[in-house]
């Protein structure tokens, strides 16, 4: 028994995989929208991240010269400890 083109099975058929292959295509744009909002979300806490890293790098910075200096002023000072007391000249 041949099929023509009008046989109902056949477009039946056709209908329903025409039907899937579109409901396939509409979730895989549903997927790539969604993993595209994950990226752009990604990217704004990556741009954060990497800001609040700046502003601590430089925090540290500053903490080392901080102690740096007071590492000198110690030095200094336990060195006229260590010379004793100055004298007055007449």
């Amino acid at each position: 028994m041949a099929t023509s083109a009008h046989d109902p099975d056949k477009q039946n058929r056709t209908v329903k995989l025409l039907t899937a292959g579109a409901e396939a295509e509409l979730d895989l744009l549903r997927s790539e929208r969604k993993a595209e909002k994950r990226l752009a979300e990604a990217m704004v806490s990556l741009a954060s991240d990497e800001a609040r890293l700046l502003r601590a790098q430089h925090r540290l910075e500053r903490s080392r010269q901080s102690v740096a200096a007071a590492e000198t002023t110690l030095r200094e000072v336990q060195a006229r400890r260590a010379d004793g007391p100055t004298r007055i000249q007449d």
